[in-house]
């Protein structure tokens, strides 16, 4: 009986101090809830930061990479693109994929979702949204990580025909075969019996104590931290991370483990017909130092792309920055307002339509 009032203790403990991180840490400056519903019958967070004057008539789609959520993008301080995207004048909208954010599944089979659903099922349903709430016919997309590759293969699929611009933030559209990431990738589907993850019950855990004692290896993977302010990295921890699901670990794992990136439903090729797409233009941003998608992968994008205007931008010193960027870090490092969000703004303003403004009553 002991034993059990322990485990109880226990309990009540660590979810008193998940409440009170989440309390401490709290996101304010917060942007309007929009719901959309995909064609497969999820429900699914979107969230819109209106600009003062809206000087282009494309929006901007926000869309977060793996184990992620639209916060990494509507976060606090100045490493907020979002906001700076809105206040340049774009009309902005921040997704949360299916198993992020506020999602509701039709059935019990969530877990098995895939990276097939992001892009055939989740961009097409949320373009439209934004597309109806805006009357644009066209939209840009900026995607981090997982969430560039998202934008880049769903160009020739469900989105086909209607982005304007695509910018990718550290993105891997090339894998090479490395032990510890298919380790890692194992031993997440081996944590998660169930399906899921938990990967944001334990950030949340550790949020209180982050950039007060020096990160563990795998940190270093996801981000070069020591760019990321102490302050700014007890936040993130408190409201960017999403659970994990077994469908997308799984599909990932082929992808790192063959080297190509092909369909889960099908076995079909996804990565050359979207290489193939002309009338995109591209935007591949890139961290030197970034271990997820290293400079050789990304440069590998930038050369494959058939897009007739493209551009490539690499994140370090020895190209004139005042640090060698990682992965996360080259969205909220503590320098990305001014050293990252400036070229993919002015990428974005140079491939939309400027809006006309309104004449003044008489």
């Amino acid at each position: 009986m002991t034993g059990v009032f322990v485990v109880l203790g226990l309990v009540a403990l660590a979810a008193l101090w998940a409440l009170v991180a989440r309390a401490r840490y709290r996101l304010r400056d917060r942007p309007a809830l929009l719901r959309v519903t995909t064609a497969d019958g999820w429900s699914l967070s979107l969230w819109h930061r209106a600009p003062t004057v809206r000087r282009f008539e494309e929006p901007v789609v926000l869309c977060h990479g793996l184990g992620n959520n639209h916060a990494f993008f509507e976060f606090r301080g100045r490493a907020h693109l979002a906001r700076a995207l809105a206040e340049a004048g774009f009309d902005v909208f921040t997704m949360d994929c299916r198993g992020a954010g506020r999602w509701r599944a039709p059935d019990d089979d969530f877990a098995e979702a895939t990276i097939d659903d992001h892009v055939d099922f989740d961009a097409p349903a949320v373009a439209e949204a934004v597309r109806r709430h805006t009357g644009a016919a066209r939209l840009a997309w900026v995607g981090h990580s997982l969430g560039g590759v998202i934008g880049v293969l769903a160009s020739a699929r469900g989105l086909r025909g209607q982005l304007s611009a695509l910018v990718t933030l550290g993105s891997p559209l090339f894998f090479e075969s490395r032990p510890l990431v298919l380790r890692a990738l194992r031993l997440g589907r081996w944590l998660a019996p169930s399906g899921r993850l938990p990967a944001r019950a334990w950030a949340l855990a550790f949020a209180p104590v982050a950039g007060w004692f020096s990160p563990p290896r795998l940190a270093q993977v996801t981000a070069a931290v020591d760019n990321i302010d102490p302050l700014e990295q007890r936040y993130l921890l408190a409201n960017v991370f999403a659970d994990l699901w077994r469908g997308v670990l799984a599909q990932l794992e082929v992808w790192v483990r063959s080297g190509q990136l092909t369909s889960a439903r099908t076995g079909a090729d996804l990565r050359a017909p979207a290489l193939a797409v002309t009338d995109v233009p591209t935007l591949v941003v890139g961290g030197v130092v970034d271990q997820l998608a290293p400079v050789p992968v990304t440069r590998a994008l930038h050369q494959a792309l058939a897009a007739r205007e493209k551009a490539l931008v690499l994140l370090g010193r020895e190209f004139g920055h005042s640090v060698d960027y990682g992965h996360g870090d080259l969205v909220v490092g503590r320098a990305a307002d001014r050293e990252v969000y400036p070229p993919v703004i002015a990428f974005l303003a140079r491939h939309s339509t400027p809006r006309t403004p309104p004449k003044p009553s008489p």
